[in-house]
């Protein structure tokens, strides 16, 4: 490089790191991006998956963006709401999830996050999961089926995919496709769980199983 007003030539060592969510070679193709600059930024390609492909990153970065953001609070996150954390697709990837752990701390009145402190179109996918089956007071196996049912629905019925993303084999997740076959169908009784999604996990055993046995006016 030369300096503005410099008459001699200095060598630098630099490194150029560029981010981007379009898929750049193609717009090369069609023209919406200059070749040339595509071709001088093209060296080691990265591809980085969305949030909703990589879920077991999830606590961790949880646990950055609380640690960044603190205010010198020691908060930690309840397990029901990390499992809604983990079930949200995310559609904003990881700036999303900062911002909402941001506002969970900005809401929060005790010193441990709850699903009450979650956006609820954060907590929706929880509750869409969970739901259903605590009101029909189901077996362990019947909430994975749902699930599994779930995720299936949202991969565009694709099982390949659903069952990379459920870590599991084609065919456990087939076998978990009939059973779930079988299940009654509760989902037109889930409004009752949008008064408040600490319900999920503020009832007994012995509650749940009273609570399923009662129309959703009496809940």
């Amino acid at each position: 490089m030369e300096r503005v007003g410099g008459t001699g030539t200095r060598r630098v060592d630099t490194r150029i790191v560029v981010a981007t969510n379009r898929p750049l070679a193609e717009l090369v193709e069609r023209g919406l991006f200059r070749a040339d600059l595509y071709y001088r930024l093209s060296g080691v390609d990265i591809q980085v998956p969305p949030l909703r492909l990589r879920r077991d990153d999830i606590p961790e970065l949880t646990a950055c963006f609380l640690e960044r953001h603190h205010s010198g609070r020691e908060l930690s996150v309840s397990d029901a709401a990390m499992d809604a954390l983990r079930l949200y697709d995310w559609p904003g990837n990881v700036r999303e999830l900062e911002r909402v752990i941001e506002r969970a701390i900005a809401l929060v009145r005790s010193d441990r996050i709850d699903l009450d402190d979650l956006p609820p179109k954060v907590c929706g996918s929880h509750g869409e999961v969970l739901g259903p089956s605590l009101l029909a007071s189901e077996s362990m196996r019947a909430w994975g089926s749902r699930y599994a049912r779930l995720v299936y629905e949202r991969c565009g019925k694709n099982k390949r995919t659903a069952s990379r993303l459920l870590e599991i084999s084609y065919h456990t997740l087939e076998a978990y496709l009939r059973y779930g076959s079988d299940l009654p169908d509760t989902s037109q009784r889930w409004p009752v769980w949008t008064r408040g999604p600490s319900a999920l996990t503020s009832l007994r055993p012995e509650q749940a199983a009273e609570h399923a046995q009662e129309s959703p006016e009496r809940i």
